[in-house]
């Protein structure tokens, strides 16, 4: 591949993008809170890609505010309302992510490994380390934003110093009706995304296996939820979740217009410009990839060696769970008290 056109390239990104092997060394978490928050992308994301013409540019979401009028006792000939309607704005932020990678011609030349194999593993690599940041960063927008202002239900919310509900130790059973009870008593009746972690996603197991012949039959309190298990939220004593009503909390990526047109041919000094399909997530990454000459000598090539240098981007924003109540969002924490 020491010629490797542009189009014979980006058939070797696209090739190395799907092939799934060494699924020991290469395994890695299912990433489910990511693939969720993506999955609700249409929902809580209308027409802000196609708004937003660069990085710079600030993409604002405008918002009707829900105001509660009591009702009138009679009809009235002068019935002038009290106020106008109201509304408020949400900015979306974008955060960047990117992966680094490079490969040489003359190392792949001198290994047993070409430089196709290469390019599939440290394509794997990086995208790999790209999934768990993004988790991670599901997790910790989850954190900062779960809602601050809740309203008790059959079980209360600590709103005075860990912004959450407890659910009691004689509850434990019912810890799942509980929850659907809270979010209904805040105003929130569709089906609920909970992500909980392994000791919470135990408990839910559990009662999800207990069928109508047992003795105390409590998977009736399921349905409603749509469950995940996070093994990458930290495992507590006696299990956590995080909640919201689908479809209010999402993930968007967006990605820029000389990347989406496709720019440039990797031989020349602007590299090329490109885009590459996430072969897990499914939304697609900015590439970019540059043809330089080095020595690589001290790394298996050559004094004198083509090496490709790639980077991929991908420009995120979760978002949703918006109120105009000051640190009320539709996220809520829930716990399993001792």
């Amino acid at each position: 591949m020491a010629n490797l056109t542009d189009t014979q390239l980006l058939a070797a990104i696209t090739k190395a993008s799907n092939a799934l092997t060494d699924a020991t060394e290469f395994r890695d978490y299912g990433h489910g809170t990511v693939k969720r928050l993506l999955a609700a992308e249409s929902d809580v994301f209308m027409n802000v890609e196609a708004m937003k013409q660069s990085i710079e540019q600030v993409s604002t979401v405008d918002m009707h505010k829900s105001v509660y009028t009591a009702s009138g006792a009679a009809k009235s000939a002068s019935h002038s309302a009290a106020a106008f309607p109201d509304s408020f704005t949400k900015n979306i932020v974008y955060t960047p992510v990117t992966q680094t990678f490079k490969v040489s011609y003359k190392q792949a030349s001198n290994n047993r490994l070409g430089y196709d194999s290469i390019l599939a593993y440290e394509l794997k690599n990086k995208l790999q380390s790209f999934y768990r940041d993004m988790s991670t960063a599901a997790l910790a927008y989850l954190a900062a934003n779960k809602s601050q202002v809740g309203v008790d239900s059959v079980i209360a919310f600590d709103d005075v110093t860990n912004d959450r509900f407890d659910n009691p130790a004689a509850e434990a059973d019912f810890f799942f009706e509980n929850a659907k009870a809270a979010m209904l008593q805040n105003r929130y009746p569709g089906i609920i995304d909970m992500i909980g972690d392994q000791r919470n996603a135990t408990k839910y197991r559990r009662l999800a296996s207990q069928g109508t012949s047992n003795a105390t039959n409590q998977m009736w309190q399921l349905p409603g939820i749509d469950y995940i298990e996070e093994p990458q939220m930290t495992v507590t004593t006696l299990g956590e979740a995080y909640m919201w009503q689908k479809g209010t909390v999402g993930m968007t990526t967006w990605n820029e217009e000389l990347n989406r047109r496709g720019s440039g041919s990797i031989g020349n000094n602007e590299g090329l410009f490109s885009t590459m399909v996430d072969p897990i997530f499914g939304h697609v990454h900015d590439l970019h990839v540059v043809r330089g000459i080095a020595n690589t000598s001290g790394s298996g090539g050559n004094i004198q060696d083509i090496v490709d240098e790639y980077e991929l981007t991908t420009f995120y924003s979760i978002e949703g769970a918006w109120e105009s109540t000051a640190n009320a969002t539709s996220i809520f924490k829930i716990v399993q008290g001792a």
